[in-house]
């Protein structure tokens, strides 16, 4: 049996959504196919080798002509891969950008204990024929994805099934990787994409640069996705110029944070907001070396909104 790369990621809080509005709940499902369908549009339109040569690597990350199947089923995913390296990367530019189409709703917010309200145009013709528009309340939950990876034995099997009434086929992917996959996705708290050595030890060096040890659990690794926002730069000022992005997803996350504090969600968006700040430093220190500078500057943010004392910046 062939070894693959296998992801196993669920929405983070759907069913909760579900219970407080189903059409608001399933907008948050639709980002993520608005984010992959576009990345599906552009593999075909624009594959990575038909950019210039200096653009083909940031082509490649965002792109997914790494993904051998993506499977959804209601508010989760599987998906599988042979290319790790570059696997972890476009799973993590698409977590980011599934979170980034909402952010801005959070960053400030109409409501501040509740974030994702927000407003929507509803249109209509009245007997008169004119247009009507009535502007209505709804939630832009945010889509965060918690999931599981893991390296081994996968591969696809083609099951009999039944749509709509008629008897079809549907291919689903199985093996000990889908089982160890499933196992950690519930390991951790908040929207991270975890994984154990197996899947270390298949990764490059670039790819590297993406992950860290998880800190509460040694024996353990994640996807560092935030950091997939930043843009490697050859001049020293573009890079400075790169962590302004950190604004633009920081402040969304704890503007949750601050909202859903002392709630059961709580965790999840102050694991966020720490995964922003390891990825942040991690990536300033790799891809362009200025660690101290990308410090500072989460320094000075973290004393402007008051949370100072809960992040430990001497720890990376």
């Amino acid at each position: 049996m062939d070894n693959n790369i296998v992801a196993y990621i669920d929405l983070l809080a759907f069913s909760n959504h579900l219970r407080e509005n189903t059409s608001d709940a399933l907008m948050a499902m639709n980002n993520y196919n608005t984010i992959l369908s576009s990345k599906i549009r552009d593999e075909i339109t624009n594959p990575v080798p038909s950019y210039p040569e200096e653009l083909q690597e940031l082509a490649k990350i965002h792109s997914i002509d790494s993904f051998d199947f993506f499977l959804p089923f209601s508010d989760s995913v599987f998906l599988m891969s042979g290319d790790c390296s570059s696997f972890i990367k476009q799973l993590g530019s698409l977590v980011l950008q599934s979170f980034t189409l909402t952010a801005r709703f959070y960053t400030n917010p109409i409501d501040p204990s509740k974030p994702e309200k927000g407003y929507i145009n509803n249109y209509s013709i009245n007997k008169d024929g004119e247009l009507v528009v009535n502007k209505g309340e709804c939630n832009y939950y945010p889509a965060l994805f918690r999931g599981g990876l893991a390296y081994g034995e996968a591969f696809p099997i083609e099951l009999s099934s039944v749509i709509d009434k008629v008897p079809n086929k549907a291919k689903v992917i199985t093996g000990k990787a889908v089982v160890n996959a499933v196992q950690l996705e519930s390991s951790v708290k908040g929207p991270r994409l975890v994984f154990c050595q197996d899947v270390f030890d298949q990764l490059n060096e670039d790819a590297h640069d993406y992950c860290r040890i998880i800190p509460e659990k040694n024996n353990m690794y994640e996807i560092l996705w935030p950091a997939l926002e930043y843009i490697r730069q050859n001049d020293l000022f573009q890079c400075q110029q790169e962590i302004q992005k950190m604004y633009g997803i920081i402040l969304p996350a704890y503007n949750l944070w601050k909202a859903y504090n002392h709630t059961p969600f709580s965790a999840h968006y102050f694991n966020l907001i720490e995964l922003i700040i390891a990825s942040t430093i991690k990536f300033f220190d790799k891809k362009c070396q200025l660690k101290d500078f990308a410090i500072s500057k989460i320094q000075e943010w973290t004393n402007e909104y008051g949370i100072q004392d809960k992040i430990d910046i001497g720890k990376y």
